[in-house]
């Protein structure tokens, strides 16, 4: 009975401990959320440079232009891979 009695005490002194450890960790945690500032700064357009005549250059025209996706290709090697992975696979 004794045994019980103990083990019932060390659970709820571990649960305990454990919820005032949660807890104070909870207070010092940072306050603000950062993804407001991430937001804003995600809408903003940096300058990252000054060009020869003084002018800014911004993070969108520094970027080069993606080039087009060649869906086709992609295709074809993708095939190929399968073909590759599987020999006796039927179409």
């Amino acid at each position: 009975m004794t045994v019980v009695v103990l083990v019932i005490v060390a659970l709820v002194l571990v649960i305990g401990l454990g919820y005032l450890i949660v807890f104070s960790l909870m207070k010092r945690s940072q306050k603000v959320v950062p993804d407001v500032s991430d937001e804003h700064a995600a809408r903003t357009d940096r300058v990252v440079a000054v060009d020869d005549e003084g002018q800014p250059v911004t993070e969108s025209q520094d970027a080069p232009p993606e080039p087009p996706r060649d869906a086709t290709g992609f295709e074809k090697v993708l095939g190929e891979s399968l073909d590759d992975l599987h020999p006796g696979r039927e179409e």
